[in-house]
């Protein structure tokens, strides 16, 4: 084989193996022994907060395994859309999984659940409440060491039970109100996405690029020259990668509306 139809075939592994990826739709699901399991269009899926090693055997078959806990998701996909879930742990155990759609929460409950501290050490504080044990998730910057640091419910709020997060978001069930923070935001260099009205321009960078406009979500610096923006468009959330001159190198969609 020439270097050339090896250089097609790696293309086409890529891309094969990107449209793989997309196969997977965003959901959560309930299987027995509380175990809470969540799904990113595209992956990662989530077992109780954590994030699993996932494995894909082709376009409708993937297994997820949680190392800690040692369970196993078998996940199919349909060409309906439908996603049939099934697990086994510790012991033997094992179950079928009830499956539901993941629903962002409204844009009147955000509001209420949402507040971000804008101070210049970019720390990022939520307060994300379970109304009628309904689970929620309150969008959030997650890089780092985010601890709950005041319960506003008399339901307990515990990691991994009631509460816990996924890349760009905390959530809260079974009734737990409180405060997160991210304590580990101060620790992060915020050199030139720090200027007043940088914020802007990444966005608007963004915004070029998408075509249209967002609204900003978080942002994070990934290091002296890269700065991560999540923005929500009409069509859903993106993960936008920008450099602080104003070039974006990638802008991919994580959450459909």
């Amino acid at each position: 084989m020439n270097r050339w139809m090896l250089a097609g075939a790696i293309v086409l592994s890529l891309g094969n193996a990107g449209s793989a990826l997309a196969a997977i739709p965003g959901f959560n699901a309930t299987c027995p022994g509380a175990i809470e399991v969540h799904a990113d269009e595209g992956g990662p899926v989530y077992v109780n907060g954590r994030e699993t090693q996932l494995k894909r055997f082709n376009d409708n078959y993937f297994e997820a395994r949680d190392a800690q806990s040692e369970v196993t998701l078998s996940l199919g996909t349909s060409t309906d859309g439908s996603v049939q879930l099934s697990y086994t742990g510790k012991g033997g155990a094992n179950g079928v999984c009830t499956v539901g759609k993941a629903a962002p929460a409204s844009g009147a409950a955000m509001a209420r659940e949402t507040r971000v501290d804008t101070r210049s050490d970019g720390a990022t504080e939520v307060t994300c409440e379970s109304v009628d044990q309904r689970q929620a998730e309150c969008a959030m910057d997650t890089h780092g060491d985010v601890r709950l640091i005041r319960q506003l419910s008399k339901a307990h709020c515990e990691q991994g039970q009631s509460w816990g997060l996924y890349h760009h978001s905390v959530w809260v069930k079974d009734g737990c109100r409180a405060v997160f923070k991210n304590v580990s935001a101060s620790r992060y260099t915020m050199p030139p996405a720090s200027r007043p009205g940088m914020d802007t321009t990444l966005l608007g960078a963004c915004n070029a690029r998408a075509q249209a406009e967002g609204a900003l979500v978080t942002r994070v610096p990934v290091n002296d020259t890269i700065t991560e923006l999540i923005v929500d468009y009409p069509e859903g959330r993106f993960l936008c990668m920008v450099r602080n001159d104003g070039l974006v190198q990638s802008l991919t969609q994580i959450r459909k509306r």
